[in-house]
């Protein structure tokens, strides 16, 4: 059986948890703003697939971490050697 990628239905709540402190990263690049996906601190949870805790983010091969809302840690980053060790656990 499939795991099926949870999509948000209701704005700001998240669709896995129900948690509702919902955050996503945002750049102001001059003429306009260019927003990430949403994501959720408690769960791990994001609105795109490949950052989703459960379904392609997280601690990488490599040893880098990917989190809910696109952004890279790389592998020698302290958070990142931390959490590589406690998925190893």
């Amino acid at each position: 059986m499939t795991t099926k990628h949870e999509t948000m239905t209701e704005e700001g709540t998240c669709p896995r948890c129900g948690e509702k402190d919902l955050w996503r990263e945002d750049a102001d690049v001059g003429v306009g703003i260019i927003y990430g996906p949403w994501g959720c601190p408690h769960c791990g949870w994001s609105e795109s697939e490949e950052y989703d805790l459960k379904f392609g983010g997280g601690v990488q091969d490599n040893g880098s971490y990917l989190d809910p809302y696109g952004g890279l840690l790389p592998a020698g980053n302290p958070i990142a050697k931390m959490l590589s060790m406690e998925a190893r656990k």
